[in-house]
């Protein structure tokens, strides 16, 4: 008796779910650089008003770049940059490194166990994008971000803590 040769409808069957598979891996990988780009720099220099002009223009720019259909140029009203380590913030996704942290409007996060040292950047005038003008507060602090299913934070949130 000759081997039995694969069913069509199997092969596709198997060909679909790894594809799906690997679009739902690739998407998770966007949301994750997305959040580097828009939450994470290691070593910022000078964290004040320069700081925030320019590392605002540079994620604005890039955000829209990747994106495949930005919305209309605007100025960002307020965003928050992460200083030290990316695999320490990737932690606040795990026990070793956070817990979890319900929103007031019911969201389930996590919250970092120790504080980071953040720059948060706020607009002040100026028209989008290359003239958005933005004024920095340094802080020490806890965060709180939302994480995927692979422990990777995907969102930053702002008003928290």
């Amino acid at each position: 008796m000759a081997p039995s040769r694969p069913r069509p409808v199997l092969l596709l069957t198997l060909t679909l779910l790894a594809a799906c598979v690997a679009l739902t891996l690739g998407q998770n990988q966007e949301q994750y650089e997305r959040f580097l780009l828009q939450h994470f720099d290691a070593k910022p220099k000078g964290r004040d008003d320069r700081y925030c002009n320019n590392r605002m223009r540079y994620m604005m720019k890039e955000d829209r770049r990747r994106d495949r259909n930005p919305g209309p140029k605007v100025c960002k009203e307020t965003n928050t940059f992460i200083h030290g380590n990316s695999d320490d913030i990737k932690a606040i996704c795990t026990s070793r490194g956070g817990r979890n942290y319900v929103t007031r409007t019911g969201q389930a996060m996590r919250q970092s166990l120790r504080s980071f040292q953040v720059t948060t950047c706020t607009w002040h005038g100026g028209k989008p994008l290359d003239h958005c003008q933005y004024r920095a507060t340094r802080d020490s602090r806890m965060i709180v971000i939302a994480c995927d299913e692979h422990e990777h934070p995907v969102h930053f949130a702002e008003s928290q803590i």
